[in-house]
């Protein structure tokens, strides 16, 4: 990353694209754990492709981060995935942690796609003409994310007792870190006032509420909702400032960034 001359990552563009692409590669690398173990053939080719889309959406984005500055795209787009420490990611902490059991992933699954599918929407209006089409473009490709992930949720409201108190354990897990989606980037108030933002945080979380709180309090879940109607925390502890936990910085982070660090400038 070093013989690369890369844009300033500490600008406001920078934080809010790479918190975008961030939370794309780190939850699309925790999508790929399901790869040959999920509970059916179907359901491990459809985490499979999710993994594959935000890893590839991730890809987008840090074109948009390097906003021209490399003559080689791919390695610079190399370097900001795969090239930086572990304090410099911008994703949120809930997107680093382990599948766990299946009904989880499905609770941070529903958790995320709405969380994205709102974010995408409000970044359709942003005043940087490249970040507003591909926002419109990755808005269409993600409707299928969305549409899987409500299927399943209506499927376990919908499944039993048993089926319904997975369901609760694994929104009672994801919902208090899923805070952390919502916590503003460095020099948000900047790229809000520039357009680069349309709306901040604190809006987007607003909106999240107002999509989600209805659902999750017709399948009984309506006890859980305050945990993500709680004020964010000033310490910045949800992963926006580069705080993060284990899972990534013991885990994630050193299994994604191993061929990259091993072998500098490798091609495959």
């Amino acid at each position: 990353m070093a013989d690369l001359a890369l844009p300033d990552l500490s600008t406001p563009r920078s934080q809010v694209l790479l918190a975008i692409a961030d939370d794309a590669l780190i939850s699309g690398h925790r999508a790929s754990h399901w790869t040959g173990v999920a509970p059916s053939l179907e359901e491990d080719l459809a985490f499979s492709t999710i993994a594959q889309a935000g890893i590839n959406h991730a890809d987008l984005w840090y074109q948009l981060v390097l906003d021209g500055t490399v003559d080689d795209v791919s390695a610079g787009v190399d370097a900001l995935g795969l090239g930086r420490e572990p304090e410099a990611y911008r994703h949120a902490i809930v997107c680093e942690r382990p599948p766990r059991d299946f009904a989880y992933t499905l609770a941070r699954h529903w958790v995320l796609d709405r969380f994205e599918a709102i974010r995408l929407a409000s970044l359709a209006a942003s005043t940087d003409p490249e970040v507003a089409a591909l926002s419109v473009k990755l808005l269409h490709e993600h409707r299928y994310h969305l549409e899987h992930a409500q299927l399943w949720f209506d499927r376990l409201v919908r499944g039993g007792d048993e089926a319904a108190d997975r369901l609760r354990d694994g929104f009672t897990q994801v919902l208090p870190e899923a805070l952390g989606l919502f916590e503003p980037v460095e020099d948000e108030d900047q790229a809000v006032a520039d357009g680069l933002l349309p709306v901040g945080h604190a809006r987007l979380r607003e909106r999240w509420l107002e999509s989600a709180a209805p659902l999750l309090e017709q399948a009984g879940l309506a006890d859980l909702v305050p945990a993500v109607d709680a004020a964010v925390p000033d310490e910045a502890a949800f992963g926006r400032r580069g705080c993060h936990t284990d899972d990534f910085v013991v885990d994630v982070w050193p299994e994604m960034t191993r061929l990259y660090r091993e072998h500098p400038g490798a091609r495959w």
